[in-house]
């Protein structure tokens, strides 16, 4: 079966490849030989609205034809991605311009071209709904990617999938994206990246996308970017690029609600609601999704062997893990026009996820010849937290020239992390009964103030540029009890590094520079950022320090429209990355006794440099693109694990020196109005060395893959069908195993779409997937493997009520942090390093 994934693949991507020459023009329309020659340059031009909001209609397919002969087709085109149109035509004589878009209609538009004519201006031509869209035949599907100077763009709304998925399901399908067998999220083949939620940063998300993503239904996301050249505007962080998840807000006259729920049989179960109210000038929007999710208990083990140790030569752990938990997010969005030109907004949000695991390991350790050293029973429990809270205020002050804008914002963010664990160890053979228990607080508090001003100029000119500033306190606090047998007591335990302070000041300005002139596009912009940087050590003053850095980042990028359809663009860009807490904390996290980990507070800001290509082709039947990129980086934060004796220790240093070269490609064909096909996939090659005297060196290729089918029946029944498979994954110490998977769904509307009701089985060929680790260094090599139950079964129910007429308007504009370095996910059940729980 995996053969025959790689076939369809490869022979999908080569076929779409060949198909983009025809795509310009359907199969069945004869198109005027008369445009073969052209013998003058008539440029007609416009630009399609919706009648109702006001709105540009993007991609919306466009007809010309002979006044006296509409069956005769002069040029087929669409609207781009902000609805205008521009075309040259060397007929002369009368036309009409027909439109045609799912669900809306408008008159055909008459014109007439003289030979004294050079340009033409339909100006702004207004659609409507069409009300008898149950009668008419759809003859044309809106592209779900747009492309533009500096992200890619994927329309979750015009996705059927989205009414009965979750938001993680959503993000195999997004270009550039990709999922792993635990479900971890990666851009460009890379896990550095920031997730922003409505163009602000969510370091919860960030953090625990996984489960957080998984607990947002589908449905109340309008779109996920893909910014993989971020400009001077954004912070200088974010190595690979950004994924930014536009939730749906608009706010009309009236109300809207969702309300859906799921359950699953491995015990899993959600449920959820949505709302938009608009009052007069006053739009509110508001969500709340609970999520409980479990994975059963499944085996694991590992074995680690020591090169320096006859002693302490062989160290095996032999087990089951297990993890449950419970998710929850809310969000309240108040939007109020003062005016025309005045406008104001206010949100708060809230993510929370309690998670539960426990572990009943088997630890022999053995010498040379095989005898057993120690041996003893080790169960631990771990009860991680996320809490996260947001606020935000923005103030919009348009004027009179279009385009023109002035924002000013405020954010404060709040991210708290507490780990609780205990761990009992229970002795076999020569070693001593223990009980311990640990709970470490790590809080993020971060308060930002920014300013953005962007105005165009002469029409195909804009100029913008800001100020910035963040202050961000990043606090640890720990606390390590061990039970003493001996006189039937709790004894607390204090080491310098239980209380830790990391202060941040950043102050940043940026100006950038675009240009839009016919077929070209140009975009540049410097940043430049001073960080001041003050760490602390409550218990041992000795142990402070404080350093100050200046950074000024570069990015560019150049698109070119080969025709309506067809476009490249080439771009680069400097991004940085700042530890944030996770990567900083020194609390020394001995939770398992053999397997230690710990942050290192010296850890320095890493610096990466990107170069990608990208070529996009958007037509009725075949959208693709692909994107080729390099990047390189010479101080990346690795994690590092060393041993001493019989116990392994991980932390965390600026020793990666690493170059990646990828090439990612995506696809969507439609042969038909019903059937549609996805293919994401990437392959890539990745060189990674120590910059230090280790000389710890691995390199390899990394392929990965998603392909999906889906297919409308009768009756709104749709059939949807997916295979993933992904190859190794290598990092600085070993690589990660491959792994394949299936899933296939089945779902149905009633009640004129507001009923959906959908079935998923995910993987039922097999009910394990089994994920592989191993890792070597000069001095030992170690391996685990974790058998994760994934045969599971769902089901899930919505239902939407209420009547939106007007939309409301919202800010362009806001605060978008993007400079910390994300967490690093770790196994779920109890195994987060290898070998060992953490």
């Amino acid at each position: 079966m995996k053969k025959i994934f790689l076939l369809l693949f490869f022979a999908l991507t080569v076929g779409s490849l060949q198909l983009f020459s025809q795509a310009t023009v359907p199969s069945g329309n004869k198109v005027s030989e008369s445009t073969a020659t052209p013998k003058n340059n008539i440029i007609i031009k416009g630009s399609v609205i919706d009648s109702l909001t006001s709105e540009t209609i993007a991609f919306a397919t466009l007809r010309i034809v002979e006044a006296d002969k509409p069956e005769k087709i002069v040029k087929l085109l669409s609207t781009d991605e902000r609805g205008n149109f521009q075309i040259a035509l060397n007929n002369t004589g009368k036309f009409l311009l027909h439109i045609q878009y799912v669900g809306k209609s408008a008159p055909a538009t008459p014109f007439e071209i003289k030979p004294s004519d050079k340009l033409i201006d339909l100006g702004q031509i207004n659609v409507k709904d069409n009300l008898t869209l149950e009668e008419t035949v759809v003859t044309a599907v809106r592209p779900l990617v747009a492309v533009d100077l500096d992200k890619i763009t994927y329309r979750t709304q015009d996705d059927p999938d989205s009414k009965t998925s979750n938001v993680l399901d959503m993000m195999r399908k997004v270009p550039m994206v990709t999922l792993d067998a635990e479900e971890k999220i990666q851009l460009k083949g890379s896990s550095n990246f920031k997730i922003y939620l409505d163009g602000k940063p969510s370091d919860l998300i960030s953090n625990n996308p996984t489960q957080i993503l998984k607990s947002m239904p589908a449905s109340t996301i309008k779109s996920i970017e893909v910014i993989t050249d971020p400009g001077a505007k954004y912070d200088a962080e974010g190595v690979a690029g950004i994924i930014n998840i536009m939730t749906d807000k608009q706010s009309m006259n009236g109300y809207t609600v969702n309300v859906s729920a799921g359950a699953a049989t491995m015990g899993a179960y959600n449920a959820g609601v949505n709302t938009s109210v608009k009052f007069g000038k006053l739009g509110v929007t508001a969500s709340y999704n609970y999520y409980r999710y479990k994975n059963p208990t499944f085996d694991y083990e590992s074995f680690r062997e020591s090169y320096t140790s006859d002693t302490y030569k062989y160290l095996t752990q032999n087990g089951t893990n297990a993890y449950e938990g419970t998710s929850q997010n809310g969000y309240l969005q108040l939007s109020y026009e003062i005016d025309t030109f005045n406008l104001i907004s206010a949100s708060i949000n809230r993510f929370g996820n309690d998670n539960n695991g426990k572990s009943d390991l088997m630890v022999d350790m053995q010498n040379s010849t095989y005898q057993d050293i120690y041996k003893y029973h080790q169960q631990y429990l771990r009860n991680p937290k996320w809490v996260g809270t947001g606020f935000n205020v923005d103030y919009q002050k348009s004027f009179r020239k279009k385009d023109e804008l002035l924002t000013m914002s405020y954010r404060y963010n709040l991210t708290s992390e507490d780990m609780m664990s205990e761990t009992a160890i229970d002795s076999i053979l020569n070693r001593s009964r223990s009980l311990q228990k640990l709970d470490n607080n790590a809080d993020n508090k971060e308060h930002t103030a920014q300013i953005d001003y962007t105005t165009p100029l002469a029409k195909i000119h804009t100029i913008e540029g800001g100020v910035k500033y963040i202050f961000r306190l990043n606090e640890s606090n720990g606390d390590q009890n061990y039970y003493d047998y001996h006189n039937l007591e709790w004894k607390h335990f204090v080491t310098p590094t239980d209380r830790f302070k990391y202060r941040y000041d950043i102050l940043a300005a940026y100006l950038g520079y675009s240009l839009r002139l016919k077929d070209y596009g140009f975009k540049a912009g410097l940043r430049g950022e001073e960080t001041l940087i003050k760490a602390e050590f409550p218990l041992d003053n000795d142990m402070n320090f404080d350093t100050d850095y200046f950074t000024l980042v570069p990015s560019t990028a150049i698109t070119y429209k080969i025709n309506p359809l067809n476009s490249l663009r080439l771009g680069y860009n400097m991004r940085i990355q700042r530890p944030g807490i996770w990567y900083l904390n020194p609390y020394i996290n001995n939770t398992d006794p053999k397997y230690i980990t710990q942050g290192n507070p010296n850890l320095d800001v890493e610096k990466a440099n990107n170069v990608s290509l990208n070529y996009s082709m958007f037509s009725q039947k075949v959208n693709i693109n692909a994107n080729l990129s390099y990047n390189f980086t010479n101080n990346s934060i690795q994690r590092v694990t060393t041993m001493e004796r019989d116990i392994s220790y991980t932390t965390y240093e600026n020793i990666g020196k690493q170059n990646q070269t990828s090439l990612d490609v995506y696809v969507n064909w439609n042969p038909s109005v019903k059937l549609r096909f996805y293919l994401n996939g990437s392959i890539g090659y990745t060189d990674i060395r120590s910059n230090n005297e280790t000389n710890i060196s691995n390199h390899g290729f990394n392929e990965q893959a998603f392909l999906n089918v889906q297919y409308t029946f009768p009756y709104d029944f749709m059939l949807t069908a997916m295979g993933a498979i992904r190859s190794p994954q290598i990092n600085l110490q070993g690589e990660t195993s491959g792994m394949f998977m299936t899933n296939f769904g089945l779902s149905k509307s009633f009640l004129k779409k507001k009923l959906n009701i959908s079935l998923m089985a995910i993987n039922p060929f097999s009910k394990y997937i089994t994920l592989e680790t191993k890792q070597w260094m000069p001095d030992f090599q170690a391996f685990n493997k974790n058998d994760f139950p994934i045969r599971n079964f769902r089901i899930r129910v919505s239902y939407q009520f209420g009547e939106m007429k007007k939309q409301i308007q919202k800010v362009r504009r806001g605060i978008s942090n993007d400079d910390i370095k994300a967490k690093e996910e770790q196994n779920q059940g109890g195994t987060g390093n290898i070998g060992g729980g953490q």
